[in-house]
């Protein structure tokens, strides 16, 4: 038989990747010849699946910094997903967690920092102007520009569904080379809530990630459903509260939710559980309250009404006359550190509340608050500077 015929019948009878091949010590694979007296060897392509022994399985390691977040809470080359009403905090908690993997140390709600690594945050929910202020209230930006990237909400949207977009992005991931993509929102890529619309957006997800140099890692920010009044949910089944198709679950390693601690628009307080941990320990649940850019821990955190479905009161709150007796009596410019060690002894408040209340831009009282640009000290607005003694 000659021309095309031959290369199908002589490869038909050539051994695939991995297969046994019981010339294979005799001679070499054939080479075919084609009509046109081109010598071509023959390809095969790579497989689909592969199966390991257990004593394979014994001996194999992980690659380096495959745990990336906790006890493999967020790794290389898997989903995770962080949920929770809107305006709790997942923003800011995402962009915490881009910097503390450009610091390499730390730890994201409780959860250790393993390694240091790059992130990718694809956003449509804050603007310039929102990220403008959240970046100024980090102390410090060293370092951060070869480690962090965020996006500006685009023109239209997460558009996923766009071959243009995708190109776009694809580009960009190529780049920078990101070892963590976060996406935030969810709903911003997927038309409608059904399996089909989850299983598309999750496709194209994978399309783009694929772009990447190595596995990175993908922490998708979503919102829980409508609460009704009969949920009580806790633990494991938080996850059960995620908005939409219950596809996002099933595909995420681990599951994240916060919640916010009461309904009080003063409080910053959320609570943090991991209701999904495929491949390590879910670890406690924990209380944060947002302090500035990051959150700090709440320790005296009352779980025990918070589960009674009334959240946990906050008695003790910094008032306007709290902060007027702080920088009286010769005291009118204060550092935020002495500032705040004063006020939580006079308002009787938390570290975190006292820090959170002395914030000269996006604070409850930065209306009456000013800061020294030279000194960077503190007082109310109207203060003369102190007299150098």
């Amino acid at each position: 038989m000659a021309g095309g015929d031959a290369v199908s019948d002589v490869a038909e009878y050539l051994p695939r990747a991995g297969e046994f091949d019981p010339l294979a010590d005799e001679t070499k694979s054939p080479t075919v010849t084609t009509t046109a007296a081109s010598a071509t060897s023959v390809t095969t392509p790579p497989r689909l699946v592969r199966f390991y022994t257990p004593s394979q399985l014994k001996a194999y390691e992980p690659p380096p910094n495959q745990n990336m977040v906790g006890d493999y809470h967020l790794q290389r080359g898997a989903p995770s997903v962080l949920a929770g009403p809107p305006g709790c905090g997942k923003s800011r908690a995402a962009l915490w967690l881009g910097i503390l993997g450009a610091r390499g140390v730390g730890n994201w709600f409780g959860l250790d920092v393993r390694c240091q690594f790059r992130t990718l945050i694809l956003q449509n929910e804050n603007g310039l102007a929102r990220l403008h202020r959240d970046v100024e209230q980090l102390p410090s930006l060293e370092g951060l520009d070869d480690w962090l990237r965020i996006s500006a909400p685009p023109a239209a949207g997460l558009a996923l569904n766009s071959a243009d977009f995708r190109c776009e992005l694809k580009a960009e991931v190529r780049d920078f080379a990101p070892n963590l993509f976060i996406v935030d929102p969810w709903n911003a890529c997927v038309r409608d809530a059904m399996e089909k619309d989850f299983q598309e957006g999750f496709a194209r997800l994978r399309e783009v990630l694929a772009e990447a140099p190595g596995e990175p890692a993908c922490l998708i920010l979503h919102h829980l459903r409508k609460p009704k009044s009969e949920d009580r949910h806790k633990g494991r089944n938080l996850q059960n509260l995620l908005s939409g198709s219950y596809v996002l679950v099933s595909v995420a390693r681990s599951v994240l939710v916060m919640q916010p601690a009461t309904d009080d628009t003063e409080d910053a307080r959320v609570v943090m559980t991991c209701a999904k941990n495929n491949d390590g320990q879910l670890g406690a649940r924990s209380a944060w309250e947002r302090c500035g850019g990051t959150f700090e821990p709440v320790r005296d955190f009352n779980f025990e009404e918070y589960d009674s479905g009334g959240g946990t009161k906050r008695e003790a709150k910094v008032r306007e006359e709290h902060l007027r007796e702080l920088f009286a009596e010769g005291r009118s410019w204060l550092t935020a550190r002495q500032a705040a060690e004063r006020l939580q002894s006079l308002a009787g408040v938390g570290r975190s509340a006292a820090y959170d209340a002395l914030k000269v831009i996006g604070g409850r009282f930065s209306a009456m608050l000013i800061r020294d640009p030279e000194t960077h000290c503190i007082s109310i607005k109207g203060a003369e500077p102190d007299s150098e003694d």
